[in-house]
């Protein structure tokens, strides 16, 4: 399953303002009805660009989140100056 392009977004727009339906709209994209459907809950009115952003900030939130802070960061840093193998300074953080 790939991503919505913003190019898709823009024409899914125009085919809105076209007052075409979902399942013309996912003929002409050769997407799924039910991937334009999840598309244009994004917003209402749709608008590409709002749905561009929208789609941006949750895959920029997906994922691991990260244990690295500024103390940890700096711990390890200077280990690897004692010229400590990642391998060691992992087991002491550990520990």
């Amino acid at each position: 399953m790939s991503s919505i392009t913003y190019s898709e977004r823009i024409k899914i727009e125009t085919f809105c303002e076209l007052g075409l339906t979902n399942a013309e709209m996912a003929e002409r994209l050769k997407r799924s009805p039910s991937t334009i459907s999840y598309e244009l809950s994004r917003c209402q009115p749709y608008q590409a660009e709002l749905a561009q952003a929208n789609a941006e900030s949750k895959r920029a939130q997906c994922g691991r989140k990260t244990k690295l802070n500024a103390k940890l960061k700096q711990t390890i840093l200077n280990h690897l100056r004692l010229s400590w193998s990642p391998e060691v300074i992992a087991h002491e953080l550990k520990l």
